[in-house]
């Protein structure tokens, strides 16, 4: 069973996480979705959860993503965790609009 939550700012990452563990999720299978990838990175190692799975890039590729959107690599993952595609359509807006997106895989 997934759980999702779309979260307004990095502030409150925090409760909503200690809230999903609250409710049964595991810190390991908490999986955090934001614009960029630092702030994937830093966020999920602060909250204690997982980022995204950002795939192993070249340093061309690195240099390319600066100037480009990860958004199809984030859908992809969304979707692999079990997501509708009507689901990671939704929440990719709200990551797009600044927000950050938690999924939990009970």
């Amino acid at each position: 069973m997934l759980e999702t939550r779309v979260v307004n700012d990095m502030t409150t990452v925090d409760h909503e996480v200690n809230e999903m563990v609250s409710g049964g999720c595991v810190n390991e299978h908490i999986y955090l979705f934001a614009k960029d990838e630092e702030l994937t990175i830093r966020l999920a190692a602060e909250a204690g959860v997982q980022p995204y799975r950002i795939p192993e890039k070249g340093m061309f590729e690195s240099l390319l993503s600066k100037f480009t959107s990860n958004s199809e690599d984030r859908m992809e993952q969304m979707e692999s965790l079990g997501l509708t595609k009507e689901m990671v359509d939704s929440l990719e807006r709200e990551i797009k609009d600044g927000k950050i997106v938690l999924v939990c895989d009970k």
